[in-house]
């Protein structure tokens, strides 16, 4: 697997053209209610949405707020699966 981190606008332009193909919401280690959005691409790539003024794994606060970045990102759901 190739490692392809994305910052916002980046994921956004790659959704925008069919080159994201999922994500998957990641609990922070060590941490009691943080989030990280892996993102999949349709070559095999994957890699974390990335903060862009760091451009370390951006952490999000809440599911909520994880969740509220992947609808700004375009990808559409009704309801959220855990496995």
């Amino acid at each position: 697997m190739i490692e392809c981190n994305r910052t916002m606008e980046q994921a956004k332009r790659d959704f925008a053209a069919g080159r994201l193909t999922g994500a998957m919401l990641i609990r922070v280690p060590m941490t009691a209610s943080d989030w990280a959005i892996r993102l999949s691409g349709v070559k095999g790539d994957a890699g974390m949405l990335l903060d862009v003024q760091t451009l370390e794994p951006h952490c999000f606060a809440s599911v909520d707020k994880a969740v509220t970045a992947l609808d700004q990102i375009g990808f559409s759901f009704s309801q959220l699966k855990v496995a």
